[in-house]
């Protein structure tokens, strides 16, 4: 194979998850940095795309999203698998004309229920760590696959599965997060300490959900480049 490209948004991106699948199953991750200014890889030189979370808003007037965001189009175009993740999936939505907007119901933080939409897929149901107060309205004919009590939490369009939710985060993903975010968070009257701990419960058990979902992601991909479409 040639490579799953991951695209990160923050220095010290946690792919977590990602990683520690890809390389079970023989998978090579390449990281792409478009906010530094590397550039994004040909589709025809990959089997997969990951566009990972960020701080950034994906409406916000950076040049390095809308390239991301014309990539990401071009790959569904063509057929390559795109896994979409907070801040991607929210690239994702405006890629394929839909929108991204600050949520109306506020930060969604810790770990959340998501519940799946009956007749659709149940791998993107569980419990996940979300971080995200920012939402999608997806584009004409994607599906939407799961929601919590506050937001659409995935949805499918062709070869991309988006998610609002963090699958690929760990314990450590979490804790770097919180020592940025955490002292804001208590100002807001948000329980960082309760956020905490509900994380450690989860991850001390083996992050099923999340393993769950990424695992089946995964084995939708091709078997070899030549493979797809």
């Amino acid at each position: 194979m040639t490579g799953i490209v991951v695209i990160t948004h923050v220095d010290g991106a946690d792919v977590g998850l990602v990683a520690q699948i890809a390389a079970e199953r023989g998978h090579v991750l390449r990281i792409v940095r478009p906010y530094l200014g590397d550039e994004l890889p040909g589709l025809d030189e990959l089997d997969a795309v990951v566009v990972m979370g960020g701080p950034q808003n994906a409406y916000d007037d950076l040049p390095y999203l809308r390239t991301e965001e014309r990539y990401l189009a071009k790959a569904v175009e063509a057929e390559v698998p795109v896994l979409a993740i907070c801040l991607g999936s929210q690239l994702l939505a405006r890629a394929l004309g839909g929108s991204a907007a600050p949520g109306g119901s506020g930060l969604e933080a810790g770990m959340i229920a998501v519940r799946p939409v009956d007749g659709t897929r149940d791998e993107v149901g569980g419990e996940f760590f979300s971080f995200h107060s920012d939402s999608v309205t997806p584009p004409e004919n994607a599906e939407i696959l799961a929601r919590s009590d506050r937001y659409p939490q995935a949805w499918v369009r062709g070869s991309a599965l988006a998610v609002q939710f963090h699958p690929e985060i760990t314990m450590d993903g979490v804790d770097a997060l919180l020592a940025v975010e955490g002292p804001k968070l208590e100002r807001f009257g948000v329980p960082v300490a309760d956020l905490r701990r509900d994380a450690q419960r989860y991850f001390s058990a083996g992050a099923g959900d999340s393993r769950r979902l990424l695992n089946r992601w995964f084995d939708s991909l091709p078997s070899s480049p030549t493979s797809r479409p």
